[in-house]
């Protein structure tokens, strides 16, 4: 992928802990991008290969989401990158990142995202392993080398919570900003068997009730510029001191 061109978006959505919805994030938002009228392309590199489900639960009567199953090996007969190529016209690529990537793993993911969303549960281990994970990637030698904005998602909340007080705080540690919030709703868990997003499920009012915050993260990503060094040096040593602030409270699950 060619981060050079400017008519192209390219979003990753990762976390170092399994299981904080990456896909559920990742697929919702490329069903709100098409239907916004973009050409999207979702890339799988998750071994567990939750997007490639999804994508082939949709049906035909939906817009069109293309998927790269970026986590297969190309048979004998292609080159890998033939089998990753992206549709001809694509202009907004979401990145299903999976949860070990690590080194030279994350290292290419990072270089091929313009936009960085971390998706963040609202409990003790999660916040936990999203401080160490915040600190390791906005660290990575390829980060520093070449930032760009980074924003964490509060994934399946219930608001006015303890729980959802405890990661209110947390982000508020960090200074790196709170993109998007997401309730814990089972219209996500029907969008995941139905290959939908909730922007598809216009009769749902479940679905309705969440469709505005989808397009509140769509502008913020559109949004973005390239951040300035000194800005995200400024957000380097966050993450550290804010885990030493957390550590140093009670935080139960």
């Amino acid at each position: 992928m060619d981060r050079l061109d400017p008519t192209i978006r390219r979003i990753l959505v990762i976390n170092g802990k399994g299981g904080c919805g990456k896909t559920t994030i990742a697929t919702n938002l490329a069903v709100a991008y098409v239907h916004q009228g973009h050409q999207v392309a979702l890339i799988d590199n998750d071994p567990q290969a939750s997007s490639t489900y999804w994508a082939a639960q949709r049906g035909p009567e939906l817009k069109p989401v293309h998927l790269v199953p970026a986590h297969q090996r190309a048979n004998m007969y292609q080159t890998q990158t033939f089998h990753n190529r992206l549709a001809p016209g694509v202009d907004r690529i979401i990145i299903d990142g999976h949860s070990n990537a690590r080194d030279r793993d994350l290292e290419t993911l990072l270089r091929q995202a313009d936009v960085v969303l971390i998706p963040l549960l609202p409990s003790s281990i999660d916040i936990r392993a999203g401080s160490r994970f915040i600190t390791n990637l906005l660290t990575h030698r390829v980060f520093r080398h070449d930032p760009r904005p980074v924003g964490v998602i509060a994934n399946r909340v219930q608001p006015n919570t303890q729980t959802h007080e405890k990661l209110t705080h947390f982000l508020g540690c960090l200074d790196v900003p709170a993109v998007a919030t997401f309730r814990d709703s089972p219209v996500y868990t029907e969008c995941a068997e139905l290959g939908q997003g909730v922007v598809d499920m216009r009769d749902s009012r479940a679905a309705r009730k969440e469709t505005p915050a989808w397009h509140q993260l769509i502008r913020w990503i559109d949004d973005q510029q390239r951040a300035s060094a000194r800005t995200m040096q400024d957000l380097r040593l966050k993450p550290r001191a804010a885990a030493r602030r957390l550590d140093s409270e009670s935080l139960s699950a």
